[in-house]
């Protein structure tokens, strides 16, 4: 599934993956070597959560636009995501259109 995000992503212009990670402790050095614009985190990881990874980012950078993404339990996990800070919410069942507009929606904020 994250190879077929990093490529709808990649396929667009305005859009640049600069970095992946499968677990929580890999994607924290991930980013802090990247300094990203943005993160896109999924809520299950292979050995951890993706809400550990929001709270975590949240506290060390409040600024930084945090983009969540599940494929179980839309509803609740998008409660869940933004109570641990999570500047958006994407089902990965709405498909890559929805997952790109609100990363657009995200960055746009951060902009504002």
């Amino acid at each position: 599934m994250r190879k077929s995000i990093i490529a709808a992503l990649e396929r667009e212009p305005d859009l640049t993956v600069c970095g992946e990670a499968v677990d929580a402790p890999e994607a924290l050095a991930a980013i802090a070597e990247s300094q990203p614009d943005l993160v896109l985190t999924g809520i299950q990881l292979k050995s951890s959560s993706g809400l550990d990874v929001i709270k975590k980012l949240r506290a060390q950078s409040p600024a930084l636009p945090i983009v969540a993404t599940t494929m179980f339990d839309a509803r609740r996990t998008e409660r869940l995501a933004r109570d641990a800070g999570a500047s958006g919410f994407a089902s990965k069942q709405d498909g890559p259109e929805e997952l790109i507009a609100t990363v657009r929606e995200a960055l746009k904020a951060d902009g504002d």
